[in-house]
């Protein structure tokens, strides 16, 4: 009988519209597929280009969902999070091609993703772009990639953020062939003429270009980068950068890693000729031989001073190079480690003139724990293995200062993950019940989850003690998110994507991410049509 009169309603329900002339169209749109979700502090965005909008989805209290609709721009091309989580990008294309003077521009949105979601700022573009970078430090966001009818693709346009009253800054750097592909922003560096400043470090496919953040319209310095041994132009692969002696303000250098190159560059930020003072610094460029192909670099400090460290996994060998002499000195592994980070501030106890990093590799089990303390006798020769049942393919960090000393190594295959101590050198394993597992880690740094999409099944990982909690909900989960909740408590929205051809379905279950309790979970369906 409850099954009849909910039909009879809804029957009544659509009389009722009928009779008024039907439903807006909002209400017929799809939500477009492939579906974008962003995990944010507070929030999780789902991205609805069709309404132009985004709904941000956050928990008030105990396991309520609330659903916000934020506008913005027409056609959505890209939604990034800052590396904090705490604000949303959204870049948009707008209407094209303009036919009215109304109508919309290209545009860049952000949003704060805190537990109370709102739009900050809007910047209108005068072309549609499509490649963003956000400032790990947040203070600029810059869009590149052209898509227009007349490209420019050397143009950057740089967004000062926390300034919604300021344009954008169109610029467009020297190239000689090259368009931008990946964008560096550098830490402040201390230079011979002028105050410390940042750097906007744009690679092109066969250039490098410096750009004065301080003073974006000052004339960019473009590094022409050697030729291969085939005569092509050479391609940069990944840069570095390093301040040098807090007190020398003539050390500051970058380092390019060439594409299947053994040499690298060592840029210095040095003074600049008598002739030109107003410039900040003058480029002189180093190339040194590491004996093979690197596959990473870092800057890292040793007892005996600066090294530029370069992995040169098929020689199974890391190669130091002076960057002031670009004199060389090789390492022997026993396993062909590709990859490395610096782990010295997450070390409890950390040494107080030198780095340590943590070696990985995707082709080869186990970590190694690179010491850079000694530079004479057996000069850094502290390399301690440590083996594990699985290689390496991602190393993920854990933040907040509580929790720093781990880290969670994943593989690109194996049904399990280990959980790393750097204080202790010990790794714990965690198995699973199959391959394919995503792992995350809370925004607080107190627990890890792992979710195999396309099922309904889940964990969380209580970091202080590796604790798990396996759960099952009743619908395939395509996301899971741990978020702040309003109370100042802490939720997990577990997301359901359910694509049926010609409609999608978005749903929603909420769960205290303390105490991950089926039993007290809340399904919240339909959220496609909130705010409708």
């Amino acid at each position: 009988m409850k099954r009849i009169a909910w039909s009879l309603t809804l029957l009544s329900l659509g009389a009722v519209v009928s009779a008024c002339g039907g439903r807006p169209d909002h209400w017929e749109k799809p939500l477009q597929t492939p579906v974008k979700h962003v995990g944010l502090s507070g929030s999780v965005a789902v991205v609805d280009p069709s309404l132009d909008r985004v709904l941000m989805l956050g928990v008030t209290s105990g396991r309520e969902l609330l659903s916000t609709p934020l506008r913005v721009g027409k056609n959505v091309v890209r939604a990034e999070a800052s590396p904090d989580r705490e604000t949303l990008f959204v870049l948009s294309s707008g209407v094209q091609p303009r036919r009215k003077p109304d109508d919309e521009r290209p545009s860049l949105t952000v949003i704060s993703g805190g537990t109370t979601p709102e739009v900050q700022a809007r910047y209108t573009l005068t072309d549609p772009l499509q490649g963003l970078a956000i400032d790990p430090e947040g203070e600029w966001a810059v869009v590149f990639d052209a898509g227009g009818v007349v490209v420019n693709p050397n143009e950057l346009i740089l967004v000062k953020l926390g300034t919604p009253q300021a344009d954008p800054l169109p610029k467009t750097i020297r190239s000689f062939g090259g368009r931008p592909t990946r964008l560096t922003f550098t830490s402040e560096l201390n230079v011979p003429g002028g105050a410390a400043r940042r750097l906007l470090i744009v690679e092109t496919e066969q250039d490098v270009t410096l750009v004065d953040l301080s003073e974006p319209t000052r004339d960019e310095v473009t590094l022409i980068l050697p030729q291969t041994s085939t005569g092509k132009p050479g391609k940069p692969a990944q840069v570095d950068f390093h301040d040098g002696d807090p007190d020398d303000p003539s050390d500051a250098r970058i380092a390019i890693r060439l594409e299947g190159d053994s040499n690298v560059m060592i840029v210095e930020l040095a003074a600049p000729p008598a002739d030109e003072p107003n410039k900040p610094f003058k480029p002189t460029v180093n190339v040194a031989d590491v004996g093979g192909v690197p596959t990473d670099l870092a800057f890292v400090q040793t007892d005996g001073g600066l090294r530029l460290a370069t992995l040169v996994p098929s020689r199974q060998l890391a190669t130091l190079v002076d960057p002031q002499t670009t004199v060389a000195e090789t390492v022997a592994f026993k396993k062909p480690y590709s990859k490395m980070a610096r782990v010295t501030d997450s070390v409890t106890n950390k040494p107080i003139q030198s780095d340590v990093a943590l070696l990985w590799s995707n082709s080869a089990t186990g970590v190694a724990f690179w010491s850079l303390g000694q530079t004479s006798g057996t000069p850094f020769r502290s390399v301690d293995p440590y083996e594990i049942g699985i290689s390496v393919a991602n190393v993920k960090s854990v933040p907040g200062a509580t929790r720093a000393h781990l880290k969670i190594l994943e593989s690109a295959s194996a049904p399990e993950f280990y959980v790393l101590d750097l204080d202790k050198r010990q790794s714990f394993p965690m198995l699973t019940n199959a391959s394919g597992f995503q792992l995350s880690v809370a925004p607080d740094g107190e627990r890890a989850w792992a979710l195999k999409p396309g099922t309904p099944e889940f964990a969380s990982i209580t970091l202080s003690d590796l604790h798990p909690t396996s759960i099952v909900v009743e619908r395939d989960v395509t996301a899971v998110y741990d978020v702040a909740r309003r109370d100042a408590g802490r939720a997990v929205i577990a997301l359901h994507v359910v694509d049926r051809g010609s409609t999608t379905a978005l749903g929603a279950t909420v769960l205290d991410a303390l105490d991950p309790d089926t039993a007290k979970s809340r399904f919240f369906p339909g959220l496609i049509f909130g705010g409708l």
